[in-house]
This record gives structure tokens, sequence and C-alpha cells, in this order.
């Protein structure tokens, strides 16, 4: 793995899995065995299941998400430890955002279609009901980072783009890109001018989104054991010595570090 930072956390991990790795993800089982994400009509109005408003001219263009029970297929352990490597990676680039880290949640695969896009956006925007201040999906509250795993490359196109520095990345398949999922992260997916582009998409968050149970005492102590060992792998990583507990940030230069 080859650690890129292509500036404003902007992070590029390359080869984080191995050809190998990647022979090993079978991405026609995902069509075959887990049922792809759907849509909700509402007042003649489209909503993606997790309350996205979807405008109808955009419903063609955009990508096949496979969420559910994702977690029966035998890949899917081996990308999260990949997935969790880069993530200690990054936050010893930027240790203050593992404060900002409770969680690791949202895990699926994405497929784009031929002349798919996904326009500009941020990975922490909520969609508003109708003359009101009451959010229609509250799954983006709490997302810090976000890391997306390139699945293939046998396609064209599909550059993400962030309009705010002028970046467009193409990432080789195995290859993940990691950034902040607020405004500084803003992006795009560019059209996929041929084939079919997948990736696998995460996000590094706290605080509690919808499928979470806020009653579930045992959700909580996973997740405090989760976060302290999370902490703790990028403290060893960092400190020689017990008693240097903070995560302090340092200037963060463009390049391989």
């Amino acid at each position: 793995m080859k650690v890129n930072h292509l500036g404003n956390g902007i992070v590029a991990f390359e080869d984080l899995l191995s050809k190998e790795e990647l022979k090993e993800i079978n991405l026609s089982l995902i069509e075959e065995t887990i049922e792809a994400q759907g849509y909700n009509k509402v007042e003649q109005k489209t909503f993606m299941e997790g309350g996205h408003f979807i405008p109808e001219e955009d419903l063609p263009t955009m990508p096949i998400r496979y969420i559910k029970d994702i977690q029966s297929l035998s890949f899917v352990q081996k990308i999260n430890q990949a997935m969790h490597q880069a993530a200690i990676e990054y936050c010893k680039l930027f240790p203050v955002a593992a404060e900002c880290i409770t969680d690791y949640s949202g895990m699926h695969f994405v497929k784009y279609l031929p002349k798919g896009i996904m326009g500009p956006h941020s990975d922490t925007s909520l969609g508003y009901k109708p003359n009101s201040i009451e959010a229609t999906s509250t799954v983006a509250i709490g997302n810090t980072l976000t890391a997306s795993l390139l699945l293939n490359d046998e396609f064209t196109g599909g550059g993400i783009y962030f309009n705010n520095w002028d970046i467009e990345v193409h990432p080789k398949a195995g290859s993940a890109l990691f950034y902040p999922s607020n405004f500084i992260g803003a992006h795009e997916v560019r059209e996929i001018t041929s084939g079919f582009r997948w990736i696998y998409l995460a996000f590094y968050s706290h605080g509690d989104r919808t499928y979470v149970s806020t009653n579930s005492n045992n959700h909580y102590t996973q997740r405090y054991e989760w976060t302290n060992n999370f902490r703790n792998e990028i403290r060893k990583e960092l400190f020689t010595k017990e008693e240097n507990l903070n995560l302090l940030q340092k200037k963060v230069e463009n390049g391989y570090q």
C-alpha cells in the first residue's frame, strides 16, 4: 500500500488490495445474491430508500446500490480489514480525525452504469421536507470520512472530481480514496463513458444514524470498544510512550508519505 496525500485531506491508498485479492471479489455474485436498493414514490416524487429525493430526469443515470446482507459475502471481511488499515494510516496523517470517529458504517457496493454520473454533493448533505427543517433522512448525520474502494477497471470516465480544489482522481482497481465527508470534500463522479464502474463505499462516522436503535445498550458497548481499539491502534503507530495520549495535528505535506 502506498499513501499519497493529494491535498486538502484527500488521500489515495494505492494498491490497498492486490490483484489476487481483487480476483476474489465476485461482482456477479453481488448482483445475483444481494437485493438492489430500490426507490419509493411519495406524492409523485421519487426517493431512495434512505430518504434522498431523486429528480425524475436523474433516474436513468443513478448508480445501483447493494446494501442488504452484504456481510454474507465471504470477501467483504477482507475488504473491511483493508479499509480499516487505510483508516489507521489516514488518522496517522490527521490524528484529530480519530476524535471524530466512533463507528464504521454504511458499507455497500455501488455499480455505475454507462452514462452514469453523480452530481456535486457532500456526504453529510441532508434533504429536508417542504417548508420544514425536518430532514427526510438523517443517514448522513455524523459522517466524518468517506472511504471509496475501486473494484474494477473495465470502464472509461468516472473520475472523482473535487471542484473546490480542482482535483480529479482516477484511482486504479484495488486502490481507495479517503476524504472528508463534509463540504471540504464536496465532489462529483464524472460520466461513465463506457463499461461499468464498481466501488465499495463506506463511512467513518460518529453520532447516531437512522438504522441504529438508540435503545440498544449492547450497541453502545460495542461502539465504545470499537472506538477505544481504533484510537489505541493509532496511538501505538504514532507514539512510543504511553503518556503521549493526545492526538495532535501537525502539518501534512502533499505527496507520498
